[in-house]
């Protein structure tokens, strides 16, 4: 192959598998030069970034050094070449103590960072393995907007990354959604509110990407309606929906998602096109993002339940392959509520709660997959169990 112009070889090269380049490279010496390529490791971190967005690292692509570009194609290479072995074994690692009144955890893509939803709607920005959080947001509320119920969810796009707030205040069926971009590249890590919308209803599920948020409203009369509001300053004079759409009856044993593709297209997700049985326990669940085109080895569905992690894989034929991976508790410890927890694309975070001379002690573990070895790191705790918390991660 080496008798070939350098641009055939080069163009070779680029539809061969991260393994495989590196199998070639070390065939001979005039191979090695393809290691120091950047167009090489600048293709295969984009073509990694279809199928897993991670849009801070998107956002440095252009400028990234050789080295760096390398790292990060090949840790994903090693996660890839773990997700099917049999032996997880978490190892916790490192611990860090955060606000004991943390309501939701999210993760951030690419694993580094996390974003902590207190119960007064303040939200933190964590880097792992930070004794602080980088960026802190407090929002006085008034007494309309006493939280009830808050949840919260990240969406994620290739040009950003949203974090969603949906806030049930003490006033009857009112409801208050918040969209957040969150940043953890240079200038600094932050939080940019980008959109406020208060509707009256329940509502059923919200996404948000690029310019819109979109979220399901009950119509009072068993229907459900789509509103689309677009988000941004220039939009900051817009009152009402700039489309909305009555998807008909539905009932709200009905779970269903909704994602952002573009400004004018969007997909409501609600009949599966496969289906297995597990027995994942009672309560809240989590579950992970899934992108039907990626490979089932590399890009498994996790779902965190009660008494395990559940991973799924589903190849091209529907076919599906299952497996529990039992949660690593100490001694005494178990597992506490799942609500509190969330699973991304390579990584997840359960609620364990540990008895300490008679009084609840609650943290979380995070998981990310590389076989036998783990981190954790710990920042959270649930005040209504105990006056003082951490979040591990862990590679899983």
């Amino acid at each position: 192959m080496h008798r070939l112009p350098y641009d055939v070889q080069l163009a070779i090269v680029r539809l061969l598998s991260v393994q495989d380049v590196i199998r070639f490279c070390a065939t001979c010496k005039a191979s090695q030069e393809f290691m120091r390529d950047r167009t090489i490791w600048h293709h295969m971190l984009s073509r990694l970034l279809l199928h897993f967005p991670n849009p801070q690292l998107s956002l440095r692509l252009v400028s990234m050094e050789v080295e760096e570009m390398k790292r990060w194609v090949l840790h994903s290479a090693k996660l890839d070449r773990m997700w099917h072995k049999i032996d997880y074994h978490p190892r916790l690692i490192r611990d860090l103590h955060c606000d004991k009144r943390v309501e939701h955890v999210n993760l951030v893509a690419g694993g580094d960072w996390l974003v902590i939803v207190l119960r007064d709607g303040s939200l933190q920005l964590h880097e792992l393995g930070a004794t602080a959080p980088a960026a802190t947001l407090s929002q006085p509320l008034t007494q309309d907007e006493s939280v009830l119920y808050l949840s919260s969810r990240l969406s994620l796009t290739h040009e950003r990354e949203d974090l969603i707030i949906l806030q049930m205040g003490v006033r009857y069926n009112q409801c208050n959604i918040y969209v957040y971009h969150i940043a953890v590249v240079d200038p600094v890590p932050t939080f940019l509110r980008v959109g406020k919308i208060s509707v009256t209803g329940s509502v059923w599920s919200c996404a948000s990407g690029l310019h819109v948020l979109v979220y399901g409203l009950e119509s009072g009369e068993g229907d459900m309606i789509l509103h689309v509001y677009p988000l941004g300053r220039q939009y900051a004079d817009v009152e009402g929906p700039a489309v909305s759409m009555n998807i008909g009856p539905w009932s709200a044993d009905e779970d269903f998602t909704i994602s952002v593709l573009s400004d004018n297209q969007i997909i409501l997700a609600y009949q599966g096109v496969w289906s297995t049985t597990a027995d994942i326990g009672s309560g809240i669940y989590r579950i992970s993002p899934f992108a039907h085109s990626a490979n089932a080895r590399t890009h498994p569905l996790v779902i965190a339940g009660t008494r395990a992690l559940h991973v799924l894989r589903v190849f091209p034929d529907s076919r599906v392959d299952y497996r529990e991976v039992p949660y690593p508790l100490a001694l005494g410890a178990e597992v506490g509520y799942m609500g509190l927890g969330a699973v991304g694309v390579r990584r997840a975070i359960w609620d364990c709660t540990e008895a300490r001379n008679g009084s609840l002690h609650v943290h979380f573990r995070t998981g990310t997959s590389t076989s036998s070895r783990r981190e954790s790191w710990a920042p959270g705790a649930s005040s209504a169990r105990s006056a003082s918390g951490s979040i591990p991660r862990s590679t899983w």
